[in-house]
């Protein structure tokens, strides 16, 4: 029975800036700054330790096409651990790291394998002197690859499974650049046991089995809108079985984002106490890894006022801070609210003042009347803005809750002030 276990890795996204850092506390902004070196580091320690028959890295190496000669140093200084513990590494290169901007300045080690930009190659793996596996894979030549690369690829007559690496978006996915663009019916043709997948920042299995089309994700979150574990996939390739992927989280710094329902706070201290049990919840979740979490507190609470007073956000999150300014790792809380004040909306519609006038007014727009009203109020954001080609279309639901959001500013403003 032949098996041939990897590590399948990608968008390590080597010296990211993690811009918006000024705003951020300065021990935090230092392990951010660290946090991709370190999560490419604790990916190859997982490699050395379950003793893998190879690395793969499927594209955006570094972050930038200006990659620092500090960041190359770094990545290559931890391919030769690997070297060492004679475990080859393959990698392409995707659009952020293209290979005209690639370094030849450096000596890489002798078990780390760059695919070139103009063909697809295959290198054998070997495992007691037996070619257990080749890997096949293409780099991209330059940041804007449009071709779909994916047709370049066709299993040789080699031994051993056959593994494909491209940096691509399948099928289209949106909120991505359609860099070298393909198919999953495009991806089955060659013949592959398992495709590694870069591009795409959320791990996902595409398709399980015959073959396997995965993408592993970035190694680490670079903002709080990649949240949730980040890290790579220990794969293994048994004949005659299907493909057997798990995923192991090698993140440095985790984001998670929290909601918290105030409504049955009654005082600015109970919310504080929740707040710090939710977080102390997800500190504890997330082991020994520094933790930045967005919490957004909604729903109705008499101590709304309060909270979106002027000071009173900021406030709150000075206290919660202050509760972790000890805690290592390190905690660090961007405290959001999308609160309500503590009234029936229902009961003040049924009054005979301008209050219920205002809550009548808004259920009217929410069943689809005064159309005209609202393009107006839209016209400068929808229609004369200049950056308006860079918004996505609206939809009916966006509408929707546009009015309730605005409702709700409006009544907070005018319930609390009769």
């Amino acid at each position: 029975m032949t098996t041939f276990r990897f590590i399948h890795c990608s968008d390590l996204h080597i010296d990211s800036p993690f811009k918006g850092l000024s705003a951020v506390e300065p021990r935090l902004a230092r392990r951010l700054l660290e946090s991709t070196y370190k999560a490419f580091n604790n990916i190859v320690d997982l490699a050395v330790q379950e003793k893998v028959d190879a690395l793969i890295v499927a594209g955006d190496v570094y972050d930038s096409a200006d990659r620092s000669l500090q960041a190359q140093f770094r990545f290559r200084n931890a391919l030769a651990h690997l070297s060492q513990a004679g475990i080859p590494a393959f990698i392409a290169h995707g659009n952020h790291d293209p290979l005209d901007r690639w370094s030849n300045h450096l000596d890489w080690p002798s078990l780390a394998t760059v695919f070139p930009g103009d063909r697809v190659e295959a290198h054998p793996v070997t495992k007691n002197g037996k070619t257990v596996a080749h890997v096949y894979g293409i780099s991209f030549p330059r940041r804007d690859v449009t071709e779909n690369l994916s047709l370049r690829f066709k299993r040789g007559g080699h031994p051993g499974f056959a593994v494909g690496v491209l940096h691509t978006n399948v099928g289209g996915r949106p909120g991505h650049d359609p860099y070298a663009p393909c198919t999953v019916s495009e991806l089955s043709a060659p013949g592959m046991d398992y495709w590694a997948l870069g591009h795409i920042h959320a791990r996902e299995v595409v398709q399980a089995e015959s073959p396997a089309i995965v993408y592993s994700g970035n190694t680490q979150a670079r903002s709080v809108r990649e949240a949730g574990p980040r890290g790579c996939y220990l794969v293994t390739l048994t004949s005659g079985a299907p493909p057997e992927a798990r995923f192991t989280a090698t993140d440095a710094v985790r984001y998670e984002t929290q909601t918290l329902d105030a409504s049955r706070l009654q005082t600015v201290d109970d919310i504080l106490h929740a707040c710090l049990e939710t977080v102390d919840a997800l500190a504890t979740k997330a082991g020994e890894r520094d933790l930045v979490v967005r919490l957004t507190l909604t729903g109705r609470t008499p101590v709304h006022q309060e909270i979106v007073s002027p000071g009173g956000l900021a406030g709150l999150q000075e206290q919660i801070q202050l509760y972790f300014e000890v805690h290592d790792p390190l905690v660090w809380v961007d405290l959001v609210v999308d609160t309500r004040g503590d009234y029936d909306i229902d009961a003040l519609g049924q009054g005979q003042d301008f209050l219920a006038d205002v809550v009548a007014l808004f259920q009217e727009a929410a069943q689809g009347k005064h159309p005209q009203v609202i393009e107006e109020a839209l016209k400068p954001l929808f229609a004369d803005w200049p950056g308006r080609k860079y918004l996505e279309e609206t939809t009916r639901e966006d509408r929707a809750a546009w009015l309730e959001a605005a409702r709700g500013l409006v009544l907070d403003r005018l319930v609390d002030h009769r």
